[in-house]
């Protein structure tokens, strides 16, 4: 009997808080980790990516935006993901949600689903902030995770990491970009145990 261990196929979507307070140089960095993330997977052809930004309440009140940077059917915008940029407020979780299920709508692949979200704060929209939001938040993980999912947040700026540790199961600072592949290789290769 001859046996080959074969990597399985992988789903990874890059999900970025775009909101206002992700100006600046959180901004910059948040941006650069989404693209050295894909060329980084460019060339692996167990991988699939997906990256979507996210903002809210810039268009109507209680609305959440999705904008679609990356995947594998957009072949079209190749530099998309220099457009990420800040916009208004965020509703992380509808974005969490909204994500997984776009990626499981075109994703052929049943086998792992791993999303990487880069945000610097907690979530605030209109009718969504404090308590009401983080548990929201923390919410829609924990459903995405009970549907095969691994999400981790990778945390910018200022947020802090109770906030970190009350919405998410697993969670990393980067406070300098220079420990941003350290790091996020660290934690990702614990999530999905490679």
């Amino acid at each position: 009997a001859k046996i080959t261990k074969e990597d399985k196929p992988l789903d990874i979507c890059l999900l970025v808080d775009e909101s206002g307070s992700m100006g600046y140089s959180i901004m910059e960095d948040a941006r650069n980790a989404a693209i050295a993330i894909k060329e980084a997977l460019a060339d692996n052809p167990m991988i699939d990516l997906w990256v979507y930004g996210h903002s809210a309440d810039s268009s109507a009140a209680g609305q959440t935006e999705m904008i679609e940077y990356h995947s594998p059917s957009m072949q079209d915008r190749p530099m998309a993901m220099g457009g990420l940029h800040a916009r208004c407020e965020n509703r992380d979780g509808n974005a969490i949600i909204t994500s997984a299920l776009r990626v499981n709508a075109e994703s052929e692949n049943n086998g792992n689903k791993l999303m990487i979200v880069l945000s610097d704060g907690e979530p605030s929209a209109d009718m969504y902030r404090g308590e009401r939001a983080l548990d929201h938040t923390a919410k829609a993980v924990k459903h995405v995770e009970s549907r095969g999912w691994n999400i981790i947040q990778v945390g910018f700026g200022g947020i802090s990491k109770h906030s970190m540790e009350r919405m998410f199961t697993n969670y990393v600072h980067v406070e300098e970009t220079s420990e941003l592949g350290d790091k996020v290789s660290k934690i990702i290769r614990k999530v999905i145990k490679v």
